[in-house]
């Protein structure tokens, strides 16, 4: 069984909002966009910058150290689709957002 854990209620999180949240010591990026929820580190693989505080257009996110663009759904580096982000799968369940953290 996957490791579920519960981030937020649903109704915390608009579309085209990002949030923080911290789950087992990991800081992750909380995203909505059209509906569907994503996870991803909060960190930007280069130089560990925090993602939570760059803006957030569409399905992708930019660094606020470097302007580095993230896509949220599958955590690639835009100019570069061998860089990622780790992504981590979402799920709604009773109107709460959990995440699979492994």
């Amino acid at each position: 069984m996957a490791p579920w854990i519960f981030t937020i209620a649903e109704k915390e999180l608009n579309d085209g909002e990002k949030k923080l949240v911290i789950l087992e010591n990991n800081k992750l990026l909380l995203l909505r966009q059209k509906g569907t929820f994503y996870a991803m580190s909060n960190k930007s693989p280069h130089m560990d910058c925090p993602l939570s505080k760059g803006t957030f257009k569409e399905y992708v996110v930019e660094c606020p150290c470097h302007d580095w663009h993230f896509d949220i759904r599958n955590g690639e580096f835009i100019d570069a689709k061998e860089i990622k982000a780790p992504i981590y799968e979402t799920k709604v369940e009773d109107g709460n957002i959990y995440v699979n953290i492994e």
